[in-house]
């Protein structure tokens, strides 16, 4: 491994003062699998007074004080390191009640919960590697240490954690572990509405999470139930050869990693399932863009979705049957979202067109006609909100408007400008309020 240099002083420091020192945990699987580690654990025989005893109080924060962790700062690095431990009597199918400090390094990764997880790395002797993980990494596969179901009733977040393993790393759970990660999914209800959304952000900018969606939407079912009717939904148009959560699964999965984007195009279309009807010319769902941007708002509030997001996500979701077809609609879009959240839009366009059945090429020669009119529009500096008008408020004042008449003229003045009724020069501007006339 390639250790940062301050992470190396701290186990030549752990070593030279007569105790063992391992990397452990992620920093060593993402080596193996070739990444570059983001955050570096240290597992050790030291307990934690002698760990600050020999790095200093003032280079230690002891944070960790039920699970003998001290995070360690030396140099502009830092590490977490923590005394070898056992844990037992979990009791919320989270935490261990009992945590015991060990001597030994394999007792130590006996306790994590996946084999690729329970490798350690000592740069004088190298890999130590009881549970088999390395192979399992070559071999693409997930599996637990120890029972799995064991694993998961300790703590039923690993099951998500487990998801996200397939998703960022291809890690498909073996048979064993994925019997166990279905039979102990209910679980999941007692876990923290934000540690289940960070896991499924997490797995969501995975690049194999199609098959994640599709393995084990029942599973994601337990926070979100929204998805189970979905998950077997015959859509029944021409536009489609795959059911509602089928498309849903791949759409993400086409979509680049933007979590927004991914997050939209996974709850996009679960305003289906309630609204679908029949005719002799198909099934349709008339009004599922609103009815999936309301369930979308319901399922991030109950996942503590930070606002902004959520907004965000829900108007995408709201928008994602409108396809520009005019510079004036561009305009008006491009005015309400943004720069950022306009491309977050044409990214949802090409996301849901593309993993709908190919039946011609009318509709993605129509998005990249609004992707090019939304390119000119910023060339051009095109005005397309009330604050890039060449007139405001306080002249709407000076003419004798008060109160809503301000921002209802400038309202009708930004529409004209957009639709090239008017050109947005302050003289044209001023005469038209004076008149009240816009075109």
């Amino acid at each position: 491994m390639d250790i940062p240099q301050p992470v190396a002083e701290m186990l030549k420091t752990l070593r030279a003062g007569g105790f063992s020192a391992f990397l452990v945990g992620g920093c060593v699987r993402d080596a193996l699998l070739g990444l570059v580690p983001h955050d570096y654990d240290i597992a050790t025989d030291a307990v934690p007074e002698e760990i600050i005893a020999l790095f200093g109080e003032k280079h230690c924060t002891y944070y960790g004080k039920a699970f003998g962790t001290v995070c360690v700062r030396l140099d502009g690095g830092s590490a977490e390191v923590t005394t070898f431990r056992t844990e037992s009597d979990y009791r919320d199918c989270r935490h261990p009640g009992v945590v015991t400090f060990a001597k030994d390094i394999r007792e130590d990764l006996s306790r994590r919960d996946f084999t690729c997880n329970a490798i350690a790395y000592d740069p004088e002797t190298g890999i130590y590697d009881p549970f088999g993980g390395q192979k399992d990494l070559a071999d693409g596969i997930l599996r637990c240490v120890g029972v799995p179901l064991a694993r998961f009733r300790e703590d039923a977040l690993r099951i998500l954690r487990g998801m996200r393993f397939y998703a960022r790393f291809g890690l498909r759970p073996e048979p064993l572990t994925d019997a166990a990660m279905r039979a102990a999914a209910f679980r999941l209800k007692a876990i923290s509405a934000e540690r289940v959304f960070t896991e499924l952000c997490g797995m969501l900018t995975g690049e194999h999470i199609t098959e994640v969606l599709l393995t084990y939407p029942h599973i994601l079912g337990e926070w979100i139930p929204e998805i189970l009717p979905a998950a077997a939904f015959t859509q029944h148009s021409k536009h489609h050869d795959l059911t509602v959560w089928e498309h849903s699964a791949r759409a993400v999965g086409i979509a680049g990693p933007d979590l927004t984007v991914r997050l939209t195009m996974l709850l996009h279309d679960l305003g289906k399932p309630p609204l679908y009807k029949t005719d002799r010319r198909g099934g349709h769902f008339r009004g599922h863009a609103q009815r999936g941007a309301q369930m979308a708002d319901s399922i991030l509030l109950r996942l503590r979705c930070d606002n902004a997001m959520r907004r965000r996500v829900c108007r995408l979701i709201e928008l994602h049957r409108i396809l520009p077809k005019d510079m004036p609609t561009v305009r008006r879009l491009y005015g309400r979202l943004g720069e950022a959240e306009m491309r977050q839009f044409l990214a949802v366009l090409r996301a849901d067109n593309h993993s709908k059945l190919k039946n011609g090429a009318e509709a993605p020669e129509r998005i990249e006609k609004a992707a090019a009119l939304f390119r000119e529009c910023r060339e051009k500096d095109l005005c397309c909100t009330i604050g890039q008008l060449a007139v405001n408020g306080k002249d709407a004042a000076a003419l004798g408007l008060q109160g809503e008449a301000i921002g209802h003229m400038l309202a009708a003045l930004l529409e004209a400008v957009i639709t090239e009724k008017l050109p947005n020069e302050r003289e044209a501007l001023l005469a038209a309020m004076q008149k009240r006339s816009f075109s």
